[in-house]
């Protein structure tokens, strides 16, 4: 049994085969924050990082701090109103774990809250597929406008070389302003609308609204993928 929140933390990165730096940023941390905490058993996490970190983990808060839950000691698993379907779903050893994870990208109309980074801060397993597809990325997402379509935390996977259609999902590469690191980029993530001659235009959910990014700005956008495209239904 574990005995410490940085225990319990462990235990839920093995169990969901995440490093550090994918939770962090799936919480919408700094992709810092639990190499940090963890390398420090005498510091405990903020009620803020608290509050981000737990359904990262797809616990409770009150699991993270104690061990238990509602008495049961066990952390609460999420509930999906769905039926399995009936198909068998690969191994593991048929998935190779190589698709980087680059960062995050917004699920915000506002820019600023989202990073991309040049090297992976975590590979994740291939899906079927997109065996022997060059140049595949994954990104989580970040913040909730486009909910409920992808949530806070939701990973995808996005294929720069596939054409975006108006409707797709696609991720959009930004250069940040002056005052920022060079090689900095941002990531948001919206429903391709349309591109003209002076800007790409992108529909988020949440609230409903389109969003104007001027094409100098941009440095890219890719397809982000649907399950279907994923396993190749």
């Amino acid at each position: 049994m574990t005995e410490t929140i940085h225990d319990r933390i462990k235990e839920r990165l093995r169990i969901m085969d995440l490093s550090p730096q994918a939770a962090s940023m799936k919480a919408g941390l700094s992709k810092d924050t639990l190499r940090k905490l963890l390398a420090n058993r005498d510091q405990l996490p903020t009620g803020k990082t608290l509050s981000a970190l737990a359904p990262a983990l797809e616990v409770s808060e009150q699991w993270l701090l104690t061990g238990q839950d509602s008495g049961s000691g066990q952390p609460l698993q999420p509930h999906q109103d769905v039926r399995v379907a009936n198909i068998e779903l690969p191994a593991n050893s048929a998935m190779p774990k190589d698709v980087p994870v680059l960062g995050t990208a917004a699920g915000s109309h506002h820019r600023g809250a989202f990073q991309l980074t040049s090297d992976a801060i975590d590979y994740v397993r291939r899906p079927p597929a997109l065996m022997g597809t060059k140049d595949i990325y994954s990104l989580y997402v970040e913040g909730s406008s486009m909910e409920p379509q992808y949530w806070q935390g939701d990973l995808v996977y996005v294929h720069p070389h596939k054409p975006a259609r108006s409707g797709d999902a696609v991720v959009v590469q930004c250069r940040i302003g002056e005052g920022e690191p060079e090689g900095t980029v941002e990531a948001t993530i919206g429903l391709y609308v349309r591109r003209t001659g002076e800007a790409l235009i992108i529909r988020k959910h949440n609230p409903p609204a389109e969003i104007e990014i001027r094409n100098e700005a941009i440095i890219s956008y890719h397809k982000v993928l649907t399950m279907n495209e994923l396993f190749g239904i």
